[in-house]
């Protein structure tokens, strides 16, 4: 029994302590925070609130309302925002099929965002890391030596020769004028002969994956020496067609130094960190919720009729 008497003694007490911080007189800051800028319809906008807006922007953004004008700007929109918001409340929007997808998307993208954002800010890229990986990927940071030419493919030797004695002579047609009228490299001839920028392996760079260029080609443009230089003598491509090649650019072998490819490793690294940190929260979620699905099931759906010839979006 006393130990029972005892123990509501101190709940009693406890709740008399609460009671008596509840009737504390709020500081002067909460007051000033719970002062009511505006109500529209049963819904308070405080100065709290207003405050706390504000103050979840970036410092840049933050700036601008040092301009009263701007905070007066701000807090007339909150207003309109609540009026807009309640209209939507009367007519039914909440219910809306529409707006619950729309509100669905927001809260996952809300999730994520913080949840991967989280994610990748506890764990920073050190600068170590940053060396580790400079020096773990040598390739990516050291660009071969590089050409660029054009070339007009002709049928024979002597055809050829015509080309060159043509570019030569200083006619008012540019080799890639020539290249469009006489060369029979369909690839190529449209812009002007271009091979664009390839290396001394015949690697072709800005073309497709499996893009290489004529060994024969490759060699006589390293053989060039200066850019517009073309070849004095026709080059033998194979299957009895030639070439002229005209050198267009050089670009000389470099290696990017650790300053210079620092910032390009961080944001590299943050984004393999950002993609493993959603693939955990991915997995720990189906973990955790163990999703059935049914792809049998697709079959079943019935994908209505798209009238006329579709045209693709803009790019």
């Amino acid at each position: 029994m006393r130990g029972i008497i005892l123990g509501s003694v101190v709940v009693i007490g406890a709740f008399s302590l609460q009671a008596l911080a509840e009737d504390a007189p709020p500081t002067e800051d909460e007051a000033r925070r719970v002062r009511v800028f505006a109500i529209v319809g049963d819904v308070k906008i405080t100065v709290g609130e207003l405050e706390d807006n504000i103050n979840t922007r970036s410092p840049y953004a933050r700036k601008r309302f040092e301009d009263p004008e701007i905070i007066r700007e701000f807090a007339d929109n909150r207003v309109k925002s609540q009026i807009f918001e309640q209209g939507a409340e009367r007519l039914g929007y909440a219910n809306d099929p529409e707006v619950a997808i729309f509100l669905d998307r927001t809260i996952m993208q809300l999730f994520m965002r913080q949840e991967i954002e989280q994610a990748s800010q506890a764990e920073s890229i050190t600068d170590e890391q940053v060396v580790a990986y400079y020096n773990e990927h040598p390739d990516e940071f050291r660009r071969p030596a590089m050409r660029r030419a054009s070339h007009v493919l002709v049928a024979s030797r002597p055809e050829a020769k015509e080309v060159i004695a043509e570019v030569e002579a200083g006619t008012n047609k540019t080799f890639g004028a020539i290249a469009k009228q006489r060369s029979l490299d369909t690839e190529t001839k449209l812009r002007g002969g271009d091979l664009l920028y390839f290396t001394k392996d015949g690697l072709a760079v800005g073309g497709a994956d499996d893009a290489a260029v004529d060994p024969a080609l490759v060699k006589a443009a390293f053989a060039l020496k200066e850019k517009g230089d073309i070849t004095k003598k026709p080059v033998d491509v194979g299957d009895g067609k030639w070439s002229v090649l005209q050198l267009t650019a050089i670009r000389p072998a470099r290696v990017e130094s650790l300053e210079d490819a620092s910032n390009r490793i961080r944001q590299r690294l943050w984004r393999e960190g950002r993609k493993a940190a959603l693939d955990k929260l991915l997995s720990d979620l189906r973990t955790e919720l163990q999703p059935k699905t049914y792809p049998e099931r697709m079959t079943a759906i019935v994908l209505e009729a798209v009238p006329g010839p579709i045209e693709p979006p803009n790019q």
